[in-house]
């Protein structure tokens, strides 16, 4: 959960109230307006109305689409826009489709065709897909007779719904998968209705699996071929019981523990739950130490921030490498690159503490030393020179990419403890990128990229891990987000599946500060945008949670929740940072 909790909250009741339309109150849908306490109906329930006598063509089109509203979610009166044949074979699960807006239907030669302003899509486990592309736009549906009554005879594969019903209906968490070697969790964004059934949602997403574009990337330990009971219940005192049936094989004490890990960090959203317990065809699954129940927070040494407390802030005074935190000094660390003279222009702190990655030479050197004196290694070791190099980023394995800005095209390095190597990174490689991070869990590097003629794009895109827990490259880039001609000066992790950015909207006076999803998603997630004034240096920020995220100037650093101003000391500030 992001520290600008209560930022995003105001900022998502703005866009609800702004974003809302009406429901029709005729047609196929309508609002249901029981007020009764005694009435297990809720007033935002939305029924579905079946087809009626001699509707036209239009009408039984549009009446479909109206119906795939009904809340809770159900298709069965969707289905009876239908012919018998394609009731049967529709599968509406598959994806859902999210549109903004739709053009009037029209119909030509026993066809209607409904044209969609702009949408987004979702795979069937509730990942982003991203936007459509405008030759997907149109749906076209044949409409034929059956029974003499118009139905359709081809309706997409799709759950097609408004963007307003979606965003006040569905919110974004995260399913917990392990990473190839199973060293640390890494959550998958996907979107689940609201209402009592979170738990329920939460464990089946994750026996689906992991969501298409996340395969290979990510496994799961919870054996393919089972299923939820008929639900998660939670009792009074907060303990989930999951009961899951199906065919599985056996599982050994050491899978347990990795299902109950990727379980407890899945479930933990759920603020109702505070443990599980679980069974595998009635046969109750081992708990560590022989507990009755498995704490939500029994898994913390599998989380995707990794290593390190988090909250020891590094910076750069006066060329030198700096620690402290907000109710402490910034002081010089040190090792060697605390030392005067060491003339840093950017560094980044390894996870743990231990390791600093320091750019020197103005710019045209990248140094690898320990953060406080070494006995053992008295000297900083060059890990590369004579290129233009932005700050590094560190992974929680310990390794540490550099991004290279070329006239011909970025390069991204990568240094995994015993050698220094180039990566791939389609989107970022051979690109006008100018910063680079990646996520504490290895498995996603986010860049900043300018494009001629466009301004400054945050682009992503997925690491894979071979089995040996080494890179073996990365995936096809997408959009996280556009700045629109604006210069995007600063990103960091705000959250493992959030990354905060710092737009110059007129430099050295106004900035923004936004907070976006790392999947690229629009709706219906939690985001922040907030204007941060005067010349701003850039942003501190962390996955850990809890850990503040500051505004960084040269002579203060500000906490942008509690609007707290932190002295940077005498030697100002050149840059600060979280480790990682």
């Amino acid at each position: 959960m992001t520290r600008l909790r209560a930022l995003v909250l105001l900022a998502l009741a703005v866009a609800v109230l702004s974003g809302c339309t009406s429901l029709p109150t005729s047609g196929p849908v309508v609002q249901s307006r029981g007020t009764d306490r005694d009435d297990t109906r809720r007033a935002s329930d939305i029924d579905a109305r079946p087809p009626v006598d001699g509707a036209s063509r239009t009408e039984v089109v549009a009446g479909f689409l109206d119906a795939m509203t009904a809340w809770p979610v159900q298709t069965s009166v969707a289905k009876q826009y239908l012919t018998d044949e394609a009731a049967a074979a529709w599968n509406p699960e598959q994806e859902t489709v999210i549109y903004s807006d739709s053009l009037p239907v029209r119909e030509s030669a026993g066809t209607v065709s409904v044209q969609l302003t702009a949408a987004d899509r979702l795979d069937a486990v509730g990942a982003w897909r991203g936007a459509m592309a405008s030759d997907e736009l149109t749906l076209d549906l044949r409409v034929t007779v059956q029974d003499g009554e118009y139905r359709i005879t081809d309706p997409p594969d799709a759950l097609v719904v408004p963007a307003s019903w979606f965003r006040q209906r569905y919110h974004q968490v995260s399913l917990y998968y392990f990473d190839p070697i199973a060293k640390i969790l890494v959550p998958e964004p996907v979107f689940v209705p609201e209402g009592d059934q979170l738990a329920t949602s939460l464990v089946s997403g994750l026996l689906a699996g992991p969501p298409p574009l996340a395969e290979g990337v990510v496994r799961s330990f919870l054996p393919a071929g089972l299923t939820v009971g008929l639900s998660v219940p939670v009792d009074d005192a907060g303990v989930a019981d999951i009961s899951l049936v199906g065919e599985a094989q056996s599982v050994t004490s050491e899978q347990a523990e990795l299902m109950l890990a990727q379980l407890a960090w899945t479930l933990r959203q759920d603020p109702t739950v505070t443990a599980l317990r679980v069974s595998v065809d009635g046969t109750a699954l081992p708990l560590p130490g022989g507990v009755a129940q498995y704490s939500v927070d029994a898994a913390a040494a599998y989380g995707p921030a990794g290593p390190g407390g988090g909250k020891t802030l590094y910076g750069i005074s006066q060329g030198r490498l700096v620690s402290g935190g907000r109710d402490t000094d910034l002081d010089p660390v040190t090792g060697v690159l605390g030392d005067e003279g060491a003339g840093l222009v950017a560094v980044a702190v390894s996870p743990d503490n231990e390791q600093a990655a320091g750019v020197d030479a103005g710019g045209r050197r990248v140094r690898l030393a320990h953060v406080q004196q070494s006995t053992s290694e008295p000297a900083a070791q060059v890990l590369l020179d004579g290129g233009t190099y932005a700050r590094p980023t560190w992974d929680h394995a310990g390794r540490l990419w550099v991004l290279e800005r070329r006239a011909t095209g970025a390069v991204v390095w990568l240094y995994d403890g015993t050698q220094v190597r180039t990566v791939r990174v389609p989107g970022v490689t051979g690109t006008r990128a100018r910063s680079l991070v990646v996520s504490r869990d290895g498995t996603r590097l986010v860049a900043v990229v300018r494009v001629p003629g466009q301004g400054d794009q945050v682009v992503g895109a997925r690491v894979f891990l071979n089995s040996r827990g080494e890179v073996a490259r990365a995936g096809r880039p997408f959009v996280v987000r556009a700045a629109e001609g604006s210069a995007i000066i600063d990103l960091a992790w705000d959250s493992p599946v959030r990354v905060a950015l710092l737009t110059a909207t007129v430099r050295g006076n106004l900035y923004e500060a936004d907070v976006v999803a790392v999947d690229g998603a629009t709706v219906a997630v939690d985001v922040l945008s907030t204007i941060v004034t005067g010349e701003v240096v850039g942003l501190a920020a962390s996955p850990v949670e809890d850990a503040p995220m500051y505004a960084v100037y040269a002579d203060r650093f500000v906490d942008l929740i509690r609007q707290e101003d932190h002295d940077a000391g005498e030697g100002g500030l050149s840059q600060l940072d979280y480790a990682g």
